[in-house]
């Protein structure tokens, strides 16, 4: 276990309807756990979404900033990868 930077943050997704989503992002990820594909900067080419590792789902997953309501919070977390 060790310890991450989680960022909360609400974005409205394209049905509408609000996601809350609490994450740590890709450069931030282990690389004994993850490849360098993986790990490298994910935004995509507009920088309106990022790909990020949802700590909830233990996935990959898009946070959309175009959509983002209100500002992002973080804290430090311990955090482990194994399941």
């Amino acid at each position: 276990m060790s310890t991450y930077t989680q960022y909360t943050g609400t974005f409205t997704k394209q049905d509408g309807t609000t996601r809350t989503m609490s994450f740590i992002k890709t450069q931030d990820l282990p690389h004994s756990h993850f490849s360098s594909k993986q790990i490298k900067g994910n935004r995509s080419r507009d920088g309106k979404t990022e790909v990020v590792y949802d700590t909830q789902l233990r996935t990959f997953r898009r946070f959309n900033h175009s959509t983002q309501i209100g500002q992002l919070s973080e804290q430090k977390i311990n955090f482990s990868f194994d399941s």
